[in-house]
């Protein structure tokens, strides 16, 4: 059993062993390179009109505005958002250097595969996007105990990961690595910020929610994602995201300011 407000063991682990087991099933198997075939071929029933609007959830900047309602309201997730982007970076910029993978347009001509947006050719493992959309599911769902949150965060997360190879720049092998590390960071941010207090406090919080505010402030001027397709969307979620901060800072205020309010 886990202690109170600790997640239990199988929600840490299942999503992990899931993708673990289907990249084991895929390197076993041979089928990274056709299987990428298929995804990447998605496009061609659907259009392309969807996929940078997907696939942009997963920028780091998109991502952050995306969360940040909810971050206002919780500096506890707020500062295990911190402490797992730390973990969620060393992953993927320790791993990409390292295997130094060729994404799908070095390998395939590019009129062979679909490519939408920029046609990156190195670093591929793992899909720094893939990581960040399951880093931000992971904490809402390590957090919140509610079977309907589980099926919107994985779903969108899911469909973010999948994107990667719609888009053409990224194998599923790539994206599965990706979806185990962005859950652990979840996991070992909210384990670890949980040993570190500090950054729940009021003038912490206060910080970072200064952060968020640029962050969302960035989008809104309209910050290079590489999608330009997505620019609306990602204008509105950043409008979105400043006004949940202003809201929270005008309810904060007004607090502070009742008569018989005990910090005055």
């Amino acid at each position: 059993m886990s202690r109170p407000g600790q997640p239990e063991v199988w929600h840490v682990w299942l999503v992990p062993a899931l993708a673990l087991a289907a990249a084991a099933a895929i390197v076993l198997s041979g089928s990274n390179r056709p299987l990428f075939l298929a995804i990447n071929a998605w496009s061609s029933w659907t259009g392309i009109r969807p996929w940078p609007l997907i696939t942009v959830l997963g920028d780091t900047a998109v991502a952050i505005a995306l969360l940040t309602p909810i971050l206002a309201r919780r500096p506890d997730i707020a500062w295990a958002l911190v402490v797992g982007s730390v973990v969620a970076t060393l992953f993927v910029h320790g791993c990409k250097p390292f295997f130094s993978v060729p994404r799908p347009p070095a390998i395939f001509p590019l009129g062979d595969i679909t490519v939408i947006g920029p046609a990156h050719r190195a670093n591929a493992f793992p899909s720094g996007h893939t990581t960040t959309i399951f880093l931000a599911a992971g904490l809402l769902c390590l957090h919140y105990r509610n079977g309907a949150l589980w099926v919107a965060a994985l779903g969108i997360a899911t469909a973010v990961g999948l994107s990667r190879s719609v888009v053409g720049v990224h194998w599923p092998l790539d994206i599965l690595a990706g979806a185990a590390g962005g859950w652990v960071s979840a996991a070992a941010g909210m384990r670890l910020s949980a040993r570190w207090p500090a950054g729940r406090s009021q003038i912490a919080h206060g910080s970072l929610m200064l952060v968020g505010a640029g962050v969302a402030v960035a989008l809104l001027w309209g910050l290079d994602t590489g999608y330009p397709e997505a620019s609306g969307l990602q204008r509105a979620i950043g409008a979105s995201a400043l006004l949940a901060i202003l809201v929270r800072g005008l309810s904060r205020l007004g607090r502070s300011l009742q008569p018989d309010n005990p910090q005055r």
